[in-house]
């Protein structure tokens, strides 16, 4: 899902949230995190190009032209979730970690959705079960969108 509708997205759900939680902290905590959890695409594409990054114009084509091999994505995991919705149920932390959770799930599940994965994309585990390849971990239509040749594009030989 491209940034511009997840601004769109978290608005809508921080409004909505706002009108069910009447807490504007936890409305603010939703709209960010629902955007900023993009951030590790950032620190991908500062990590493989080796240079910071200074227009959104090229992290856009890293996302879809990057013949890397492996993908990351450190933030964008159902297991982190899983320990933050565990963490506020336990340890009853506030309405702001509420809305930063309702944030990140919603922006999670918007991708889950949108974009050319494999279903257990999002789990980590599932990542690192398959070292992170791209070949083993990104859909067919994937490739065909970023108009690589197909799976074998992601792979390097060792």
């Amino acid at each position: 899902m491209r940034a511009r509708y997840h601004v769109v997205a978290s608005a809508g759900i921080s409004l909505g949230l706002q009108a069910a939680m009447h807490s504007w902290p936890a409305s603010l905590g939703c709209f960010f995190s629902g955007i900023l959890i993009d951030t590790d695409h950032v620190l991908e594409y500062c990590l493989i190009k080796k240079k910071p990054l200074y227009r959104y114009r090229d992290l856009v084509e890293f996302s879809y032209t990057n013949d890397a091999p492996r993908v990351y994505l450190v933030f964008h995991t159902y297991e982190f979730l899983f320990i933050l919705w565990s963490s506020i149920y336990f340890f009853s932390l506030g309405k702001i970690w509420t809305g930063i959770a309702v944030g990140l799930t919603a922006h999670l599940v918007f991708d889950q959705f949108t974009n050319p994965i494999k279903p257990l994309f999002y789990f980590v585990t599932f990542r690192a079960i398959h070292h992170f390849e791209k070949a083993n971990i990104l859909s067919e239509k994937y490739f065909q969108r970023c108009k690589l040749k197909g799976p074998a594009a992601g792979r390097r030989d060792p």
